[in-house]
């Protein structure tokens, strides 16, 4: 009976560097992805969701985060940012959540903007009436019709990830470029609300 060929050492690096121009590709894919949002994007809103979190922070109201999944993670990322630029803000479901009042801003992130989850705290935040913003793929679902701002990042998606072809897995480059925005306006707060990495560094965490 005939055995499986056995697998040489070039044929182990060969596999090595076929993985690694993988990476490599994927790398190139993610930044590529980021440039493209750059090139399409629609500042108008951008400069909409910039001027309300000023004004929220101006009124010392808070701004609320929401995200389901890998869009949580991102949006904690941002809500951290905003704290460190002396911005009141938080990410929904934790346990030291307040009250969302109608002088409060939301911001979801949802690629599909159907997700159950993002839509009922949208939902919910509307009734109370307070803002609604939102970071999509999808400018026409249920979220983005109901939202006050609507940042579109076109990117790939839950609801195309398994009609669109990627390097990067499921909807990481949606992920990715929505950090990146949330990094960018993280940026431009600094500089309206004249705040500096000094600033930052006096609020960073110093028990971890």
């Amino acid at each position: 009976m005939r055995g499986k060929p056995k697998i040489t050492l070039d044929d182990k690096e060969e596999i090595m560097s076929a993985i690694e121009i993988r990476i490599l590709d994927t790398l190139a894919e993610i930044s590529g992805q980021v440039k493209k949002v750059r090139d399409s994007l629609n500042l108008k809103p951008v400069s909409d969701l910039l001027e309300k979190i000023i004004a929220i922070q101006k009124a010392g109201q808070m701004v609320f985060l929401y995200g389901a999944g890998r869009s949580g993670f991102i949006c904690r990322c941002f809500a951290q940012r905003l704290m460190h630029i002396g911005v009141k803000s938080c990410f929904i479901s934790d346990t030291v959540t307040p009250a969302f009042t109608a002088k409060d801003l939301l911001i979801v992130m949802s690629g599909s903007g159907e997700t159950t989850s993002p839509m009922a705290l949208a939902a919910k935040a509307k009734k109370i009436g307070g803002t609604l913003a939102c970071l999509t793929s999808n400018p026409a679902s249920s979220i983005g019709k109901l939202a006050d701002i609507v940042v579109v990042v076109k990117s790939k998606s839950k609801d195309v990830a398994m009609t669109e072809v990627s390097l990067a897995p499921y909807t990481s480059l949606f992920d990715i470029s929505c950090l990146a925005l949330f990094d960018s306006l993280g940026g431009a707060l600094m500089v309206k609300l004249g705040q500096t990495e000094k600033d930052i560094d006096t609020r960073h965490a110093t028990v971890e």
